[in-house]
């Protein structure tokens, strides 16, 4: 082509410079010239020719130079698809990415070149649009499928994470029939259902890292739950008539829509069939794992208090799809199915992101409509609070002892209990604090032992009998409480808004690690030990809120019920902060964890718990003085008449 291309360029030249001397001797000899006009169409044909033979040359030389490993023998013919150039707009990279792609889905071997230089550009929306345009919808989809199939070979993993990433760049400029045509007219089988649930989970924003090539876009959110929707609908159909086994159409549809929100949201609350459908009826090869990672996104990452029933806000929607997972899950389980498809992790963080619901209805404050959604306030918290699931007692309790049997989904919802807890006396402090009396303190106190006692009830904790061994459950879920009393102090006081799935991971893994380095739970213990546990843990959070709002007094110099005024051993002139009965951090304001209190470096009783029976001392003696007098009693009270509803 080269040389072609240079051979016209002389015979232009050629033309060009010998055409006018042609004329004028024939015009001399006073004959025609008419026929000159051929020289000099000729010649405009060359040079308007010569550009586009240029641009093929340099496409077939992209392709074979720049996107492949060998570049062929000198002077070699090489095939030339016209339709295709004219498809990718006469784009080389377009041109030779659709050839190597091609290439590499037939006959399964990935061009380590073209791979480079595809990955590259998965981040170029205008290189992307063109690949995808030219590609079309269908010739994609099947080429994806071609891929399927190769577990194992990480080239071709590559590539389709390459592709997909491709596709989520373009997807903001591809038009509706292009959308439509990646999911219509499927072959039977599941292979190419499963080929776009792989590019849709392979265009979010998790493989958007240089890890995985250049930086690019997510795919777009409409066209993500656009087609989400088309694969859920033929997913349905083939279901009915399987052909071959499912390689995982459904896992990878929900990854993807786990790492879009939004997408996961309107996926599950635009169809009032689907979560139904998948709760109880389509199971998956995974278990439910990344069903449960959709749910938890659609669910727990938007919670706020705007719009309306009418107009619903994310924070709406994410409230009404718990509330109608809770009531799903107690309809399956009457029924006697008790096969969940989800597993009880995903449960129990669903439920540790509405603990201030579960903590409402806990208080057996009468009939609730359930499903829906609640949108009242707590007076006896701070600010306002976001839409709230609403729950039926009875359907909760059934969802929570099933879940609860594993200690997955007992720890982040203890762990959130805490920390909802200790933020709601948190409150009561400063509201006493402030001069505006202890009732919010006591108040919710009480809210806090109806929480704490349905949820260790649930857990199989709350009614246990003297002297009974603890079935294996039990003794899992009791190795957790005893786990979030010694370092509950830890988990920070949260409103009801930011329980986020990261936020609930961070709390559940400093549990599992207290829980790892305790010694093994006795399999029979006293009757009262929960109650017990729960109330001092209670007690502890309390005693946290009313030294940082300053209930104690001053920290330096120590007021007189400060913990630092009472400290056995503590000359004039020492820092308090050196003494080994200190049980305070840093600040003067924070207690310590029950775990940081023990020194686990000695053996010797006396000396291990120095600084816990100095807080014990403190707090119970008398140098705690009146602030903790006037609410020690009506606390535990408080507490007592809100837990004994489940525990007694």
């Amino acid at each position: 082509m080269d040389d072609f291309e240079r051979g016209l360029g002389r015979a232009e030249d050629a033309l060009g410079r010998n055409e006018p001397q042609i004329r004028s001797t024939l015009q001399r000899l006073d004959l025609d010239t008419s026929g000159l006009s051929s020289l000099r169409e000729v010649q405009s044909w060359i040079e308007t020719s010569r550009p586009d033979l240029r641009r093929r040359s340099e496409t077939i030389r992209t392709e074979r130079t720049e996107w492949g490993s060998a570049a062929g023998l000198p002077g070699e013919l090489s095939a030339f698809d016209e339709a295709l150039y004219g498809k990718a707009a006469h784009d080389p990279n377009v041109y030779a990415a659709i050839v190597k792609v091609t290439e590499a889905a037939e006959n399964g071997e990935v061009d380590a070149k073209a791979l480079a230089e595809l990955e590259k550009r998965t981040g170029d929306a205008t290189f992307a649009a063109a690949l995808m345009n030219a590609m079309g919808a269908a010739r994609f989809r099947k080429l994806m499928g071609k891929t399927v199939g190769h577990e194992g070979d990480k080239k071709v993993e590559r590539l389709q994470i390459a592709l997909g990433k491709t596709l989520g760049t373009a997807s903001p400029k591809l038009s509706n029939a292009w959308r439509d045509e990646l999911t219509s007219d499927l072959a039977i089988g599941w292979q190419e259902g499963y080929a776009i649930s792989l590019a849709l989970k392979y265009a979010t924003s998790k493989y958007a890292g240089p890890e995985y090539g250049a930086s690019s876009g997510a795919v777009n959110t409409a066209f993500l739950l656009a087609v989400a929707k088309k694969v859920d609908a033929w997913d349905r159909e083939a279901s009915k008539f399987p052909v071959g086994t499912d390689p995982g159409v459904t896992v990878a549809l929900m990854e993807a829509l786990s790492l879009d929100p939004a997408a996961a949201q309107d996926f599950f609350a635009g169809d009032p069939t689907a979560l139904k459908h998948y709760l109880t009826e389509r199971g998956m090869r995974d278990g439910g794992e990344a069903l449960g990672k959709a749910l938890e996104a659609a669910m727990l990452t938007f919670r706020d208090h705007k719009g309306s029933p009418q107009a619903p806000s994310r924070g709406y929607l994410s409230a009404k799809l718990a509330s109608e997972f809770v009531h799903l899950e107690a309809e399956r389980i009457e029924a006697g199915n008790p096969s969940a498809f989800v597993k009880p992790a995903t449960t129990g963080h669903i439920l540790a992101g509405y603990v201030s619901d579960i903590n409402y209805v806990a208080q057996k404050v009468g009939d609730i409509v359930a499903p829906g959604v609640r949108g009242a306030d707590n007076p006896s918290a701070s600010g306002q609070d976001p839409w709230g699931a609403q729950f039926n007692l009875e359907e909760l309790r059934r969802v929570m002892k099933e879940a609860f049997a594993d200690s997955k989904a007992f720890t982040p919802v203890l762990a959130a209990q805490t920390a909802f807890t200790g933020w709601l006396l948190d409150h009561g402090a400063a509201e006493m604090t402030a001069g505006r009396g202890d009732g919010a303190l006591l108040t919710n106190a009480k809210q806090a032992g109806a929480g704490f006692g349905m949820i260790t009830d649930a857990a199989g904790l709350a009614k246990i009998e003297e002297g009974k061994e603890l079935d294996e459950a039990q003794q899992r879920n009791m190795k957790v409480l005893m786990a979030v009393v010694n370092t509950g102090l830890a988990i920070p006081q949260m409103g009801i808004g930011p329980f986020t799935i990261g936020a609930v991971g961070a709390w559940t893994g400093m549990i599992e690690d207290s829980a790892k380095g305790d010694a093994e739970t006795k399999a029979r213990v006293d009757a009262n030990t929960v109650v017990d546990q729960t109330q001092a843990l209670m007690r502890d959070l309390t005693a946290q809120a009313m030294l940082k709002r300053g209930a104690f007094g001053a920290a330096e110099p120590a007021a007189k019920t400060h913990p630092w005024a009472s400290l056995e051993g503590l000359e004039k002139g020492d820092d308090p902060r050196e003494n080994p009965n200190n049980f305070l951090k840093e600040d003067g304001r924070t207690l310590m964890t029950m775990d940081e209190m023990i020194d686990k470096t000695v053996t010797n009783g006396a000396d291990k718990d120095q600084r816990l029976e100095a807080y014990r001392r403190w707090l119970y003696e008398g140098p705690s003085g009146r602030p903790w007098r006037d609410v020690e009693d009506r606390l535990d009270q408080g507490f007592s008449n809100g837990f004994s509803q489940y525990g007694s």
